[in-house]
């Protein structure tokens, strides 16, 4: 299927715009901003959740006459990245692009900020993943009710300590993720981050397994250099698995660890891994793991069309992008199909309060106290923000370069943003001004505006105007 159109009718078209002025001859493709933005108008009428279809769609403050553009300059060109503030936003993370990627960019960067911690003190990352089987006649609700029920069994009391004693555990952070399948429906499964503070490993001796033999583990003293290893993480958490397994069969599941596919062995439900912070992961990487589902890319499906229906394994995220596809494209029966999914995915998130990465109680304050003492700067030595804060926090380094009339956006702006960010990535302030003057509506600079427009347009800036009444 061929690439949608972005924009107005739909989706605009990358294509040269000439129609807006000289300084739109020459739009680029829409970046990832434009998808989203583009994937999250589609939603103001697919999703089940009010807040989702209200979300940047209306304006905070119902008597506001005008809404300040924001901008941001992205080279020394004069290229802007443009927004528009003072929005309704609903700071939902699963169910909304927008303030999903900004909360998720949020908590990343706080546990960023952990990890350089926990690395400069010594600590270890072991990350174990618990998963279910499951097929098409599985609800996502049974399926995380089951999940809930099996980590109920990991953590009861006697195991679990003496899990943590063996792998020195001082914290343990649980981040959420699903896909779905056309084949076999939905597949939540449970990514577990274990802290490990090599200080405080016992001295027994615990069996370990290598490639099918068993030998005596480690006599390892604490505080040893060595560190953990996978082999010795996975059969020190391989209790925690059976654990799993009972938590399941409650509600008439079960999982398999691994699976034969092509002579080797995979993990399937089961599967641990002793994160390696070295040169080809960062604790930036290590921390935007748990977040992914919120940070996926989106623009493939724009830029390649759908892929056709049978083996595909789709986030929620990517479901909402080939929903909004299939809706520009006129596909009703394709978009019907994963507007149901969309509603089961938002509606059960919010009913079962889906949470994403919880830090437990005097984690945050922990970390902070450490941060402080090692002198490692970082999100951890401010406030925590909420995720609302989040989702309504400007971007870094934006400022308002002028203001626009709320009735113009609800009408004209809002279905047209990414056209608009478009104009502002090529043209700078010049191009701005043309697609306003195009499209008839007015635009008032600020003193700020009116440099960033004499800058692109080569010319001496005029003597500043009268500030701006709200600029206040």
């Amino acid at each position: 299927m061929s690439a949608p159109r972005l924009g107005n009718e739909g989706f605009s078209s990358p294509t040269p715009d000439t129609t807006a002025g000289p300084a739109l001859a020459a739009v680029p493709p829409p970046d990832d901003a434009d998808v989203r933005w583009a994937v999250h108008r589609a939603m103001w009428t697919v999703s089940p959740l009010r807040k989702v279809r209200t979300c940047r769609r209306f304006r905070f403050d119902a008597q506001a006459e005008e809404l300040p553009l924001r901008g941001l300059e992205t080279d020394d060109r004069g290229s802007l990245d443009v927004g528009v503030g003072g929005l309704q936003t609903c700071a939902t993370w699963h169910s909304c692009l927008c303030c999903g990627a900004k909360i998720a960019v949020g908590r990343a960067r706080d546990l960023a900020h952990a990890f350089s911690v926990w690395e400069a003190l010594g600590g270890t990352v072991v990350l174990a993943t618990f998963s279910a089987r499951h097929h098409l006649g599985h609800s996502l609700r049974t399926l995380v009710q089951a999940q809930r029920t099996a980590w109920k069994h990991v953590t009861s009391d006697r195991p679990w300590r003496r899990l943590k004693e063996r792998l020195g555990v001082r914290f343990v952070l649980r981040a959420f993720e699903c896909t779905v399948g056309d084949e076999a429906g939905w597949h939540p499964h449970m990514h577990v981050f274990l802290l490990c503070d090599p200080r405080e490993w016992t001295t027994r001796k615990v069996p370990w397994g290598t490639e099918g033999r068993t030998r005596t583990a480690l006599d390892q003293p604490i505080g040893d250099p060595i560190g953990i290893t996978a082999p010795y993480a996975e059969t020190v958490l391989a209790e925690s698995w059976q654990r799993w397994c009972e938590g399941l069969a409650e509600h008439g599941l079960d999982a398999i660890s691994y699976i034969l596919r092509s002579g080797q062995q995979e993990s399937a439900g089961f599967d641990v891994k002793v994160m390696d912070t070295g040169p080809e992961t960062s604790n930036t990487d290590m921390a935007r793991y748990p977040f992914k589902m919120a940070l996926e890319a989106v623009g493939s499906v724009f830029k390649h069309g759908r892929d056709e229906p049978g083996r595909r394994h789709r986030t929620p995220v990517e479901v909402m992008e080939t929903c909004a596809v299939a809706i520009a494209e006129g596909d009703h029966q394709a978009a019907d199909a994963d507007a149901r999914l969309i509603s089961e995915w938002s509606r059960t998130a919010t009913e079962m309060r889906f949470r994403q990465c919880q830090w437990p109680p005097l984690m945050r304050g922990w970390f902070a106290e450490k941060a402080r003492e090692l002198g490692i700067p970082g999100p951890l030595l401010e406030d925590e923000a909420t995720e609302q804060e989040l989702a309504d926090a400007d971007d870094l380094g934006t400022e308002t370069i002028a203001y626009i009339s709320a009735a113009d956006y609800g009408n004209v702006v809002a279905y047209e943003l990414d056209t608009l960010k478009a104009a502002g990535r090529v043209g700078g302030m010049p191009a701005i001004v043309a697609w306003f003057d195009h499209r008839g509506l007015a635009i008032d600079l600020t003193d700020h505006g009116t440099r960033l427009h004499h800058k692109r347009a080569g010319a001496d800036p005029p003597s500043p105007p009268v500030p701006h009444p709200l600029a206040a």
